[in-house]
């Protein structure tokens, strides 16, 4: 499958036949591709389809394109994944679930990881069959990641790993954990930081599922109780973690935003036919809102398509995200509030709820809305007292 183009206009133009192919993909395979687009009510059965088209993806090779062929995918860039995720939501695709991880543990462990482990793992989560979740928080450091205290002691042969993190996302689905503890004292806060891929059915793994207000079980609490973690694990180097989480962080608050703005898209599209008269300013302002989204996701991934460091510009994006989600759901709400506040016995109607709720906590997690705000006063605005 050809992925490349020579200078800006072969880039332009490759992507748009690569487009092209893609559609015709999935319209010859429409059948069987169809059953597995939409977001089921049952989170379960939701994560479960959301394998399936990974191994569907993966098996016809399109799975593989926009990873670099030495990690065991076919090359291109994340211009290529992002277009299939535009086709994909037009065709009527709920979201990408467990695997919205792909997008953020994935270029970390390319960019920092062994090769060879990168090799053996990143098949598996391309293909659906071995997800990954991500352990930053943990019940007494929250948001203060270089508070944490998950310790890794090395004993000579493997890594040791005690403590707990919290707010894991897809923790109990998930068969691997990129985490972060502590290699160094507690007083050497952010420097004394590692980054360390943990396979979640070790022993001394326990991890519990936490029961979301929107009915979910998206996020958990894992637990370590000397569990042995081999030294090729580490992602980066020891003591680098802080480096490694803030190349995570600006994927998860930059690029990211891609995949999400293309679900708000089609939600507030499908509501915009319910509409009346007096919804039309608060669906416009919606769309605005979308269409900034948009804009500065585009420049991100184009950044990242040439291997430039996003940094703390990412952290503008998850703010205007964060912003433009909660406005989106809002109109959803005032547009049609019965189908968000009892939802009828149908497919779309819970999960609509589900989306709504959550839309509730994302000033929150993935670092505070307070947070961004510092690090755009301080490391973009240059305002040091800040």
């Amino acid at each position: 499958m050809d992925t490349d183009g020579h200078g800006a206009h072969g880039r332009e133009s490759g992507l748009r036949d690569f487009v092209g192919r893609f559609r015709g993909w999935m319209a010859a395979n429409e059948a069987e591709l169809a059953p597995l687009l939409p977001a089921h009510a049952d989170y379960d059965l939701r994560v479960e389809t959301a394998k399936r088209l990974r191994k569907m993806l993966f098996d016809a090779e399109w799975g593989r394109v926009g990873w670099p062929e030495a990690a065991g995918g076919l090359g291109g860039t994340i211009l290529h994944r992002a277009a299939m995720h535009d086709e994909l939501f037009r065709a009527g695709w709920g979201g990408p679930t467990i695997f919205e991880h792909l997008e953020i543990v994935a270029p970390t462990l390319v960019r920092y990881a062994d090769p060879d482990f990168v090799r053996a793992v990143l098949p598996r989560f391309l293909d659906g069959s071995q997800p990954w979740a991500q352990g930053f928080s943990e019940p007494e450091a929250g948001s203060d990641l270089a508070g944490l205290r998950t310790r890794a002691e090395f004993d000579g042969t493997d890594w040791i790993v005690n403590g707990a993190k919290i707010w894991t996302s897809w923790a109990k689905y998930a068969r691997w954990c990129l985490a972060l503890v502590r290699t160094g004292t507690t007083e050497q806060r952010h420097r004394g930081l590692t980054m360390i891929a943990i396979d979640l059915r070790s022993p001394g793994v326990t991890p519990r599922p936490i029961r979301q207000a929107n009915g979910t079980d998206e996020l958990g609490e894992v637990a370590f109780e000397d569990v042995r973690v081999p030294p090729d694990r580490i992602i980066g180097e020891v003591g680098g973690g802080w480096k490694a989480a803030m190349y995570l962080l600006a994927h998860e608050r930059g690029t990211l935003s891609w995949v999400r703005h293309c679900g708000f898209r089609e939600n507030l599209t499908a509501a915009a036919k319910a509409m009346n008269d007096s919804s039309d300013r608060q669906v416009g302002e919606a769309a605005l809102h979308l269409l900034g989204v948009r804009a500065t996701a585009i420049n991100l991934l184009a950044r990242e398509a040439l291997d430039v460091e996003l940094g703390p510009d990412s952290a503008f994006n998850k703010l205007l995200t964060t912003r433009t989600e909660q406005t989106v759901y809002n109109v959803l709400r005032d547009i049609d509030s019965a189908r968000v506040a009892f939802p009828l016995d149908s497919e779309t109607d819970p999960v609509l709820q589900q989306e709504y709720l959550f839309s509730r906590i994302v000033t929150v997690y993935g670092g505070s809305q307070q947070m961004q705000l510092m690090t755009i006063a301080r490391h973009v605005l240059g305002l040091r007292d800040a």
